[in-house]
């Protein structure tokens, strides 16, 4: 008879011990990443995470998760339903998604779903205003996103149980990046040929992205946030609960970005950067 290993009970008190240990306060815009079977056994499942967010950010705060559509990527635009979609990210946000009360933003393939005083803020504009042309469409991290806006509030990013590789405010930091490069391309056409080259969503209909994009090592980033003390850890059940700021990590990592870009990117993005006189900006 094969022996079964001890699995302690998790509840709902232990992961807001967590939340609190890793820095999550009354107030807060709490942004989570999250698998539910890297606790071992949670005491009410995806609900008691769910409820022990809102009680670590009390009635003044706002929870979020992400509710992104990976699977069926190249497919995302033409199916999209904001009601009816799944999130494609965990079983915890899609019990959050589908509960009375939350909200979720319009946006095909980068929604959020969000509960609590700043939810209609943070997801009801996600495609109205403020592009930003990238690998998976010009509005996902528009500046009316609630990725722009959580970056802007400096929101907690709380990664339970799941490594920063999941981090998507990554995706915010590489969208900006590409843009401050492209607002420094002159004259017009010369910038409508970086822009061409420049990945977008549009590619992966068919197969392999083509053109340039400014993807980079998240071990090499925590790497930088550790020596700046800009993480913060917990553990709780068999999860490792890992905390960065929004407005922190992004203005961090996209600092050393434009600093070194030759340590961070490939040798096609630092080539495209090269072919537009982009590296020199960085260095004066």
């Amino acid at each position: 008879m094969k022996e079964e290993k001890n699995v302690s009970t998790v509840r709902c008190a232990d992961i807001v011990g967590a939340l609190r240990e890793v820095e999550v306060r009354e107030g807060d815009i709490l942004l989570i990443h999250s698998s539910l079977k890297s606790f071992g056994y949670v005491e009410g499942g995806a609900m008691s995470v769910i409820e022990a967010a809102k009680a670590a950010v009390g009635e003044e705060g706002t929870v979020v998760f992400p509710t992104l559509v990976q699977r069926d990527f190249g497919h995302a635009y033409k199916n999209w339903d904001k009601d009816a979609t799944p999130s494609d990210v965990g079983m915890i946000t899609e019990v959050f998604r589908t509960l009375p009360g939350t909200l979720r933003s319009d946006q095909a393939t980068h929604s959020v779903a969000a509960q609590g005083r700043r939810a209609a803020w943070l997801t009801g504009e996600h495609t109205e205003y403020g592009p930003r042309m990238g690998i998976f469409g010009d509005y996902c991290f528009s500046y009316a996103s609630p990725w722009q806006k959580m970056y802007m509030e400096n929101a907690k990013i709380v990664f339970i149980g799941v490594k920063t590789l999941y981090n998507t405010m990554k995706h915010f930091a590489e969208y900006a990046l590409v843009e401050y490069y492209l607002n420094r391309i002159s004259p017009v056409g010369k910038k409508c040929a970086a822009m061409k080259e420049v990945a977008t969503y549009r590619y992966f209909e068919f197969g392999e992205p083509r053109g340039v994009w400014p993807f980079h090592n998240t071990d090499k980033t925590d790497d930088l946030l550790r020596s700046r003390g800009l993480i913060r850890y917990a553990q709780c059940g068999g999860s490792l609960f890992t905390m960065i700021e929004a407005g922190s990590y992004v203005d961090t990592v996209s600092a050393a970005f434009r600093a070194a870009p030759e340590e961070w990117f490939d040798d096609g993005f630092i080539a495209w950067l090269k072919k537009y006189d982009l590296i020199k900006y960085d260095l004066i």
